[in-house]
């Protein structure tokens, strides 16, 4: 029994950090193939086209196809980790299986920004807006589901990244920094990844953390 949790742990671990990698080079790659590209006049979504135009997955050639993969990519692993982590049964809180619908529905959000490319408008925009709105709410209530599991400074931490990601929305109202604000809240998102599944895969069989714990029943 502990060996299976502790396996789907560290697979959590490995699919939330390649999640964060796939979209950091994805989005690098998109931006090297977007010379026109402004961190402050455009939107992310804009290296894959804009409003209209054709085809609507490759409007603007590879940048296009590598953001749009990048992302579906992304967010496909990113939906795995959240199933992960709910099946490791780390976290038998109310906040604990909060953080794990979310997290699910935030990188479905993701995926959707690929799969509706800024060409098609409305389910972009929606997906886009879920994904932002979301993002806040995510790491302030995973501050409690990892506050009962690893202590009080993950939760700081969290708070943490959720106040430097509400904070991107003043930047883009105060400057107009589109794709800075943007980026912002995607780094707070995938810092949250990445350092979540570090700590998963540090985890062992005398982790105190993974098995002090008994799972609550189905």
């Amino acid at each position: 029994m502990r060996s299976k949790r502790l396996s789907t742990i560290k697979l959590a671990g490995m699919l939330g950090l390649l999640s964060a990698i796939i979209f950091f080079i994805c989005i690098g790659l998109s931006i090297h193939f977007s010379p026109w590209f402004s961190w402050t006049e455009n939107w992310l979504s804009e290296m894959a086209g804009s409003l209209g135009e054709t085809p609507i997955w490759a409007a603007r050639g590879i940048s296009s196809i590598t953001f749009n993969i990048g992302l579906i990519i992304a967010g496909i692993i990113g939906i795995l980790f959240a199933v992960m982590i709910r099946k490791s049964r780390m976290f038998n809180t109310c906040s604990g299986y909060l953080t794990t619908f979310i997290l699910f529905i935030d990188m479905s959000a993701l995926c959707g920004i690929g799969v509706f490319p800024i060409t098609v408008g409305g389910m972009h925009v929606l997906n886009a807006l879920v994904l932002f709105a979301l993002i806040p709410m995510l790491l302030f209530i995973t501050g409690y589901a990892l506050w009962s599991v690893f202590g009080k400074k993950w939760w700081w931490l969290t708070n943490i990244l959720c106040c430097i990601s509400v904070c991107s929305v003043f930047i883009f109202m105060f400057t107009g920094a589109k794709a800075v604000a943007e980026m912002i809240a995607f780094c707070c998102l995938f810092a949250f990844l990445i350092i979540l599944s570090i700590k998963f895969l540090s985890l062992s069989f005398d982790s105190k953390e993974a098995f002090n714990r008994k799972p609550v029943s189905q």
